[in-house]
């Protein structure tokens, strides 16, 4: 009897230890499947930013489901610090500098979002708020007059 509750108190302990040491993923970085970031970006060289996309999350870069009611073809949608671009093709002209993620947002929520255009689904562009251009207006010099 001894020996059998000392075998289940040895058992217990043991399961205990290995799902401590389970759970523990610290250091590790898991890659979130509508995000794409930094880290991501830098561990290989990409000339532009469709590039980036192809490679490491292709399907956000194919329509889905149907057009629309009119008929009229849309395509998943590209908006860069909430500015909108255009289609996945100008993907191509944008390069891998400043940017800090590149987020997916479903069609569903592009839509509610920003309308009946973005129901294919956006890619959003988030670039460093310190690489903007200085958009501060300069102090005006006083004007002389003669008078």
């Amino acid at each position: 009897m001894a020996f059998l509750s000392r075998t289940l108190v040895g058992l217990a302990l043991g399961g205990m230890v290995a799902g401590c040491a389970h759970g523990s993923a610290r250091g590790t970085q898991k890659s979130q499947a509508n995000v794409i970031t930094r880290a991501e970006m830098d561990q290989s060289e990409y000339a532009s930013l469709y590039e980036v996309v192809q490679a490491l999350r292709g399907r956000w870069l194919r329509s889905r489901g149907p057009n629309t009611i009119l008929g009229k073809p849309t395509e998943v949608q590209v908006m860069l610090d909430d500015m909108r671009l255009g289609g996945v093709g100008t993907l191509r002209s944008l390069t891998r500098d400043n940017v800090v993620t590149i987020a997916f947002v479903d069609p569903v929520a592009a839509a509610q979002r920003w309308g009946g255009k973005y129901a294919q689904g956006t890619i959003v562009v988030t670039t460093r708020a310190d690489a903007a251009p200085d958009t501060e207006p300069q102090p005006k010099k006083p004007v002389r007059t003669n008078q």
